[in-house]
């Protein structure tokens, strides 16, 4: 899979411009000039939404309605183009959201099947370091991407925890009384599909596991919320009392340990060992995107030469015969001289 030109109009603080992509591709300029709202842009292209802005609607550059983003990807078998349209309706400050294939309109689910990418940000250490929440959404964002019938769990239920939280909340604010045979059907979408969840979950965890790992040797302890009806009706008081449902998968969390050990990374590794553990996950995302999809993911590298040191650039360096890596940095004279002479090489200068 390869991205071959990006177009963006009112995208952050790029008006109107256009890029082209080779094998690998370098963006330089300086910490202000929009290197990674490229990535950021391709990454929405890939996903449906950014992985920078709290909000949507703050992709879209200043005194301007609407952002339009456009990539051509060529896949295995075809040549494909995406856009992405955002614009806000000025009396309701709403933002409407359009994805298309091809000039056709999709669904983000659609949508977001015809292109994979990796992204590594020096940020995403604080996918070891902050709370259970941001990583199971990293372990999610990867089995949503790769497996159709996962996303249909995990939207089926979210469904049905959204209706079982606000019939608890109802019932811990006195608003409803319900029957306990009123949470039957919830409850049993929940079972099933909270199922599914967690034997995806548990086979990408055994996958992380078996992978040998050149760049920091760690393993993953899946730590998962059984949910049965069993549990439910165990926790049948603690629930109401709280108005919200305390088992499943929305209760997961992923501990990322020192190979061999029961020692956390994020209590007993340094930023140094913490940044090495994302970096190679990164990878093993790589490999496990291209197993489940049969295409390879561009590579979306965001300022890592101030992060590593070259021995461990010189562990990436053999990506970049693979696969498409497109990198920003701040410093030409920052990239190493074997990635200069690639023989497929662009270089971006803002």
């Amino acid at each position: 899979m390869i991205v071959k030109s990006l177009s963006v109009t009112n995208f952050r603080n790029h008006h109107k411009k256009t890029f082209e992509f080779e094998k690998t591709t370098i963006i330089i300029g300086h910490n202000t000039a929009g290197k990674t709202n490229i990535l950021e842009a391709l990454y929405i292209l890939s996903h449906g939404t950014s992985f920078r802005a709290t909000r949507d609607i703050d992709v879209i550059e200043e005194r301007n309605q609407f952002t339009k983003i456009v990539g051509v990807i060529e896949s295995i078998d075809d040549t494909t183009t995406l856009t992405a349209n955002m614009a806000i309706n000025p009396s309701s400050n709403f933002l409407s959201k359009k994805y298309l294939v091809n000039g056709v309109a999709r669904t983000l689910k659609t949508f977001a099947d015809y292109f994979y990418t990796v992204l590594f940000t020096p940020q995403d250490i604080e996918i070891i370091t902050s709370s259970p929440s941001g990583r199971r959404n990293y372990i999610n964002s990867i089995l949503i991407k790769s497996h159709k019938e996962y996303r249909t769990a995990v939207n089926k239920y979210e469904k049905a925890l959204r209706q079982r939280n606000r019939m608890l909340h109802d019932m811990k604010r006195g608003i409803k009384e319900y029957k306990s045979s009123d949470f039957d059907f919830w409850e049993n979408l929940l079972v099933e599909n909270g199922g599914i969840i967690h034997n995806f979950r548990n086979a990408f965890v055994e996958y992380v596991n078996s992978f040998t790992k050149e760049v920091f040797g760690f393993s993953l302890l899946y730590d998962h919320s059984i949910i049965s009806k069993e549990r439910l009706f165990k926790y049948h008081f603690e629930e109401r009392a709280s108005g919200v449902t305390l088992v499943g998968p929305q209760r997961d969390d992923f501990k990322f340990l020192f190979a061999g050990t029961k020692k956390e990374v994020k209590e007993f590794g340094s930023r140094g060992e913490q940044r090495l553990t994302i970096l190679q996950m990164k990878l093993i995302e790589i490999e496990y995107l291209k197993s489940a999809t049969g295409e390879l993911p561009v590579l979306l590298l965001d300022d890592i030469f101030s992060e590593l040191d070259e021995a461990n650039i010189d562990k990436i360096y053999h990506f970049l015969d693979t696969q498409q890596t497109i990198i920003t940095t701040t410093h030409q004279e920052f990239v190493p001289r074997k990635i200069l002479k690639q023989g497929e090489l662009k270089t971006i200068e803002l």
